[in-house]
């Protein structure tokens, strides 16, 4: 029995220190009137730097942004100008007396674009493609191209840094065009098409593949394939763009406008492509293809960029100007302005 009373014993005394260890932690050591200080930490790196203002010439021509939106290009009193939307730093690209720009794009994936110049030779006038860098401030002939008259310009140029390949379409002024296929060797061809009178192009990223319109009887080719791309009901096709995993967007154009875009793979049939319903039709010029592969609508009265999958809105200022990666590019009061993609 006297055993048992010191074992209780025991338990009661650990009981105690156990009670008077937690009252002290409770009430003395985390009490409740201790002084606390709170400072509040700022993450810095997701405040991003404001932009340069940059104002655009009045008379400013062919107004278009990097992939990136870290600078603009414009053509103005024959001399073709890169500004810095991050510094304002502005640099000149002179050309030879006698040179003008009859086109230029930027790159998709780098800060390089592509210049279409029209000079004189012996036998007239002729068209010639350049590059410049902007990061190396350097600008090189790539190729003379072909000749060209009073009417004859470049009208639109498509690359893929994969395949490195360049295809260049020249307008002619009867209204048929030509198309030049350069590689990285510099060596040029013309490709056959099946068409003399060619609307918009676009370039495949993976495989040396170009869609043009066909303008004559209203369909899509490309190069390299003997039969049109057809999808069914359609009557109309309109070619509006491809994405990074060369996926091609048609429209499907009724009475001027686009009603349904239909995408898809150029390898698989056009009855196993997506559809995509639009809620309003919009004209084909106001349609604009990512390159993840998202729908835009843009309604230059409200001044809005729409998503056509999500619906999700993007509010800009002043006239719409283009999409680049990450946002929408516009002008407002003589000033570009830069507003982030919802």
């Amino acid at each position: 029995m006297s055993a048992l009373k010191r074992i209780i014993g025991w338990i009661m005394i650990s009981l105690i220190v156990q009670f008077a260890g937690l009252f002290y932690i409770d009430n003395i050591y985390l009490a409740n009137n201790a002084p606390v200080k709170v400072k509040k930490i700022e993450d810095k790196s997701s405040n991003k730097a404001k932009d340069a203002e940059v104002a655009i010439p009045e008379n400013a021509q062919n107004i278009s942004m990097s992939f990136d939106g870290k600078y603009a290009a414009y053509y103005d009193e024959d001399i073709l100008k890169v500004v810095s939307t991050k510094t304002g730093e502005k640099k000149d690209i002179y050309f030879q007396e006698g040179v003008k720009v009859s086109y230029y794009k930027w790159i998709s994936d780098r800060n390089r674009m592509l210049i279409a110049e029209k000079h004189s030779t012996k036998n007239g006038m002729a068209l010639r493609l350049s590059y410049y860098d902007i990061d190396k401030d350097t600008k090189e002939e790539i190729k003379d191209l072909t000749w060209a008259d009073t009417e004859s310009e470049v009208e639109s140029i498509e690359i893929s840094t994969l395949t490195n390949v360049i295809y260049v379409k020249v307008s002619r002024g009867s209204g048929r065009s030509s198309l030049y296929w350069i590689n990285i060797m510099k060596d040029m061809k013309k490709p056959y098409t099946n068409d003399y009178f060619i609307g918009d192009i676009r370039i495949l990223n993976y495989e040396d593949k170009l869609l043009y319109e066909g303008k004559t009887y209203n369909r899509i080719y490309a190069t390299n394939v003997n039969n049109s791309i057809k999808v069914d009901g359609v009557q109309v096709p309109k070619l509006l763009g491809v994405d990074e995993e060369d996926n091609i967007y048609i429209g499907s154009e009724e009475n001027g406008n686009i009603v349904k875009v239909y995408y898809g793979n150029i390898e698989k049939p056009t009855s196993e492509w997506k559809t995509v319903e639009l809620t309003e039709t919009i004209d084909k010029d106001d349609i604009y293809i990512s390159k993840k592969g998202q729908i835009f609508l843009n309604d230059n009265l409200k001044g809005i960029i729409k998503e056509a999958s999500t619906g999700k809105q993007t509010a800009y200022k002043g006239t719409f100007l283009q999409i680049y990666d990450d946002g929408v590019a516009s002008i407002s009061e003589g000033k570009l302005q830069k507003t982030e993609l919802k």
